[in-house]
């Protein structure tokens, strides 16, 4: 004998199904230029199952060093990368590099970072790599710092907050391309327009300073990622810093 079953409790099933198998939305990507002895330079993006590369993903004047654009949506997948000069079109590859391999994820912010050199010698060599970000709110009263290392010729660095004599690094043993875990860092006043953080990145283990400075670009309940960024022993745009960006906007600030 059938049962019929009640209309609300089969519209409640149905309506779950549906919202379960859902499509994915495209991951947010931006993309880092810190790549410090370069031209500013676009980046063109193709799925590797299309024949040819569209249009540049920045356009105008691209990106200089160090700067980030804005997010732009793309479906999980494998895609090319190829970098070329601002202001002229994919066909070519900047300097002759070729194409780079990148993947992308859905629903998800990302960094595709560029990093590396492209003149000189000694390593690292370029590198493309994605990096996954978190735009959530930390909660009142905390910020959310993690780091990543793209200086070139550094030693693994600890980043950390300064107070006074005393450094509180959130970040140890971070070696060239890697990053960190995201940390919660306490103590801010809820509801503050900006919090001034004095930064440090250092080699590991009590060793020489990498770069220092204050940052005023942060507001409470925010997240940021400190890129430590620059050649050892250089001055100018090149000179040892760290680059502190809200993943949650086009927020940077560059200190020293």
């Amino acid at each position: 004998m059938s049962r019929l079953i009640p209309v609300p409790f089969f519209l409640a099933v149905m309506l779950a199904l549906a919202c379960n198998s859902s499509t994915p939305g495209p991951g947010q990507v931006r993309v880092a230029n810190l790549i410090p002895d370069g031209v500013p330079l676009d980046v063109c993006i193709k799925p590797d199952s299309d024949s040819a590369f569209g249009t540049p993903l920045v356009g105008g004047g691209g990106l200089s060093y160090p700067q980030l654009s804005t997010r732009t949506g793309f479906d999980a997948g494998t895609y090319s990368v190829r970098l070329i000069a601002a202001g002229t079109t994919c066909s070519t590859s900047l300097n002759g590099l070729g194409d780079r391999s990148a993947s992308f994820v859905a629903d998800n912010p990302q960094t595709l970072v560029l990093a590396g050199r492209f003149t000189g010698t000694g390593n690292p060599t370029l590198s493309v790599s994605v990096i996954s970000d978190r735009t959530a709110p930390s909660g009142s009263g905390s910020v959310l710092l993690r780091a990543m290392n793209t200086a070139l010729g550094s030693n693994p660095q600890d980043v950390g907050v300064v107070g006074g004599q005393v450094f509180s690094p959130f970040a140890t043993n971070v070696s060239f391309g890697a990053v960190s875990d995201y940390a919660q860092i306490n103590g801010i006043t809820p509801g503050s327009p900006t919090v001034t953080a004095p930064l440090a990145s250092r080699d590991t283990g009590s060793g020489p300073v990498w770069a220092q400075g204050t940052f005023n670009n942060l507001a409470d309940t925010g997240v940021y990622t400190v890129f430590v960024i620059g050649i050892p022993g250089q001055s100018g745009t090149p000179r040892p810093s760290m680059l502190l960006c809200a993943d949650g906007s086009v927020n940077c600030s560059q200190n020293p």
